[in-house]
């Protein structure tokens, strides 16, 4: 039944109602206009926000074997639209409109709803159904989007869209169910853009999008699952921090490509995130990157050595490590640990590199992560470091060992040689040789004979305890590396 009271606009919206026709209030010399100006727009655009609902809730009659739907152009939307825990019957689609305040949604179920292009001082959709995608499509909405624990259908398509709520939220999508979030195409979002714990089927699209919030949460997702990928590549743009703690993606999480400056703080933190691939390879970064005991299956990480970004990487693990890169590079970004010495990256860096067969670096890795251990270490303790480090590289390096044997070799070979050790009176010995009798002192395992035979006299009895000390030394730390390769293959 039409009410008595309707303006020519809602007249025309009435009557194409039932049929599912559009109404088109935009002058037809309109060049350029855009809804942004529909503050200046006149009552032949105007058509008010309770005869929308009115049709949206059934009020109008409907023709048999036609699909109703409130579709408007260009309108002045008058008044608040408000269908809190209404059940809508047909498609909402409000295309290039001017709204006077925001639409509360709050709890409804829709049908596929759009506000593509249009103007809106806000947005509440908190706990909505919509059978469908949720189309803010070249929005420009000043004020909060509110979508927490809606549940769509289909998608949230925010393609080219400016939404602005500076120093606050300007997208509350916590708990958000949906297929997807689509934020490419220009989208910019000047405030919060906060999807915690979201579940979003088709991934997170925000390729080439910009972010701005100084000195908070440009995207605050922790906890968000997607099955496919979050996209955050290609020329976007966050001047916020971006959190993404316990997130799990069954496919990549990609940054690259894009520019992350925070004003303080980490840019990235992502720790326990659980990820098939994580990409990190952004133009720029200013701030930190926090991956603190996540689980990545393929990490690409390059640096290019102008960014000297912080790397928190204690408790991260990862299959494979792209692109190869010189062990020393690899080195020099698990120093960059703004916490410290912390042994458990450098094992990670170790195991995937004896997993593709280069153990001469898997030992560096490990050799390194022991000088780096020393400097956390009292002194006494760092002066017996150095002393294996240079003797046998903490057994990563046995050939060391080898060269420090003969060198010893040769040195009591020379020494004994010309200062043959006393023969005890009244024995039986073997004859005298000065090599074999240095390999007895310093091989503590074997025994030639030599040592029992013949006793070292004055200053030679201290070259033959020196070479028995560095014996037992070096032959233990020759041994242990000979196990540690052996073990390996």
């Amino acid at each position: 039944m039409r009410p008595d009271d309707l303006t020519g606009p809602e007249l025309r919206l009435w009557a194409a109602f039932a049929a599912g026709g559009e109404v088109d209030l935009r002058p037809r010399d309109a060049v350029g206009g855009t809804a942004v100006d529909g503050g200046g727009w006149g009552p032949e655009r105007r058509v008010r926000a309770s005869v929308v609902r009115s049709l949206l809730l059934g009020g109008a009659d409907a023709i048999s074997g036609e699909t109703p739907m409130v579709h408007l152009v260009g309108a002045r939307i008058a008044g608040k639209l408000r269908l809190v825990f209404a059940e809508v019957c047909c498609v909402l689609w409000l295309e290039e409109c001017w709204f006077e305040e925001a639409p509360q949604l709050y709890g409804a179920t829709l049908r596929v709803t759009s506000f593509g292009g249009s103007c809106l001082p806000g947005l509440g959709m908190g706990a909505t159904t919509v059978d469908g995608n949720l189309d803010l499509m070249n929005c420009r909405v000043q004020g909060k989007v509110d979508v927490h624990d809606a549940h769509l259908s289909g998608s949230l398509l925010l393609q080219g869209a400016h939404l602005s709520h500076a120093g606050g939220v300007a997208l509350d999508g916590a708990r958000l169910e949906a297929k997807g979030v689509v934020g490419t195409d220009g989208f910019r979002a000047d405030g919060e853009l906060r999807l915690l714990q979201a579940r979003l089927s088709d991934g997170l699209h925000l390729r080439g999008a910009a972010l701005h919030q100084p000195g908070g949460e440009a995207l605050f997702a922790p906890g968000i699952q997607v099955p496919t990928t979050i996209d955050c590549g290609e020329g976007f743009r966050a001047d916020g921090a971006i959190t993404l703690t316990g997130a799990t993606v069954g496919g990549s999480v990609s940054f690259d490509d894009a520019s992350l400056t925070p004003a303080r703080g980490n840019a990235l933190s992502c720790p326990h995130l659980q990820a098939g691939e994580l990409l990190l390879r952004p133009a720029r970064a200013t701030g930190g990157m926090d991956l603190r005991h996540a689980a990545i299956g393929v990490l690409r990480l390059h640096d290019d050595g102008h960014e000297q970004s912080p790397l928190q990487l204690d408790g991260l693990v990862y299959r494979s490590l792209e692109p190869h890169l010189a062990v020393n590079d690899r080195l020099e970004l698990l120093s960059r640990d703004p916490d410290g010495y912390r042994p458990q990256p450098y094992q990670q860096l170790a195991t995937v590199y004896q997993s593709i067969g280069q153990d001469r670096d898997a030992r560096t890795v490990l050799l390194t992560r022991q000088r780096h251990r020393r400097t956390t270490l009292p002194w006494y303790a760092r002066a017996w470091g150095y002393v294996q480090d240079a003797t046998v590289g903490y057994g990563y390096l046995p050939e060391r060992a080898a060269v420090w044997l003969l060198a010893l070799l040769a040195t009591g070979t020379t020494v004994f040689a010309l200062h043959r050790p006393h023969l005890p009176s009244g024995t039986t010995h073997p004859v005298f040789n000065p090599v074999m009798y240095s390999l007895d002192l310093l091989l503590p395992v074997i025994d030639f004979g030599q040592e029992r035979a013949f006793q070292p006299t004055g200053p030679t009895q201290w070259i033959a305890w020196l070479l028995i000390g560095a014996g037992w030394l070096l032959a233990t730390a020759l041994a242990a590396g000979i196990t540690r390769v052996l073990s390996r293959q």
